[in-house]
C-alpha cells in the first residue's frame, strides 16, 4: 500500500484544519470570563490578610472556582487548555503564577504583622494583574497557533 504525495497533503490539510478549530474555540473569549476570573484572583490574595481560618478558606475556595471555570470552560469549548503551551504562552502563565504567589505572599505577611487594611490594595493589583495577565496569554496563546510549520 503506498501513499500518495496528494493523500500526504490532504491529511496535512486536515491536521492544519483541526488546529484552527481548536484556534477559534479557543479564542472566543469572553469579558464576563475575564472578569470573574479576575475577581476570584482578587479574592484568593486578599484573603490571605485574613486570620486563619478565613484566609485558608479563601485559597480553598479559589482554587475551587478556578478548577469550576475550567471544567465549565472546557465543556463549553470542546477543548482543554491548561494555559502551559504553547511554549510562549507557558513563560506568560508562569509569570502571572510567579505575581500570584508573590502577592499571596505579601497579603499573608500583611495580615500575620496586624495590616490588614492592605488586602483591598492587594486584591485590587491582583484584579488588574489577573485581566492583563489573561488577555495577554491569549494575545500569545493565538499567535503562536497561528504559526505554520
Amino acid at each position: 500500500m503506498s501513499q500518495e504525495p496528494q493523500n500526504h497533503e490532504q491529511l496535512l490539510a486536515e491536521v492544519r484544519r483541526s488546529q484552527d478549530a481548536v484556534r477559534d474555540r479557543v479564542a472566543q473569549g469572553s469579558w464576563r470570563y475575564d472578569l470573574l476570573y479576575s475577581g476570584v484572583a482578587a479574592v484568593m490574595v486578599a484573603g490571605q490578610a485574613a486570620p486563619i481560618p478565613f484566609n485558608i478558606l479563601a485559597s480553598t475556595g479559589a482554587a475551587i472556582a478556578f478548577a469550576l471555570m475550567w471544567r465549565n470552560w472546557s465543556d463549553k469549548a470542546g477543548v482543554s487548555i491548561t494555559g502551559y503551551s504553547p511554549k510562549r504562552a507557558r513563560w506568560i502563565a508562569i509569570g502571572m503564577a510567579a505575581v500570584f504567589v508573590g502577592l499571596m505572599l505579601t497579603a499573608l505577611y500583611c495580615g500575620q504583622t496586624d495590616q490588614p487594611i492592605w488586602a483591598l490594595p492587594l486584591g485590587a493589583v491582583a484584579f488588574v494583574a489577573a485581566m492583563v495577565g489573561s488577555r495577554l496569554w491569549m494575545k500569545v496563546y493565538l499567535a503562536e497557533t497561528a504559526r505554520r510549520p
